[in-house]
């Protein structure tokens, strides 16, 4: 099985349009998503229970996902963690991948997003690895 690289990384902000505006202006990346992430899956993938503002940003085969709480309260409580909160790693074949982490006995969280399976390696830290198909 050929590993490839890390793609995308999470982080949780208070101001994603300044951020939005710092990586699209200073450093080339372009929007790629701006949207709202139910409840329901930030709870499922973060422990957080409010919709999250969601914006991806792309340059090349790297992105950036932006995590902005809605609620006043949430961006209170997150205050002192805001930054990066998970990263992708992108395989030849994440299904394999998977169940070779899971025969391993490595901890694997499965997200239901939309109808999608989005799975998460925990490292012994409790770090999240989204694991992405390399695409193309």
């Amino acid at each position: 099985m050929k590993y490839t690289t890390c793609d995308h990384i999470g982080l949780f902000t208070q101001n994603a349009s300044e951020l939005t505006a710092f990586y699209t202006g200073i450093l080339g990346f372009e929007l790629a998503n701006d949207g709202i992430l139910p409840r329901s899956i930030v709870e499922s993938i973060f422990g957080l229970t409010d919709d999250c503002r969601f914006i991806k940003l792309s340059k090349n085969d790297f992105m950036i996902e932006l995590f902005q709480p809605l609620s006043t309260e949430l961006r209170k409580r997150i205050a002192g963690i805001v930054g990066i909160n998970h990263w992708g790693y992108s395989v030849s074949d994440r299904t394999a991948f998977v169940e070779k982490m899971r025969r391993e006995g490595q901890q694997i969280v499965e997200i239901d997003r939309n109808g999608r399976s989005v799975y998460f390696l925990i490292d012994p830290d409790g770090n999240r690895i989204e694991i992405r198909e390399r695409t193309g």
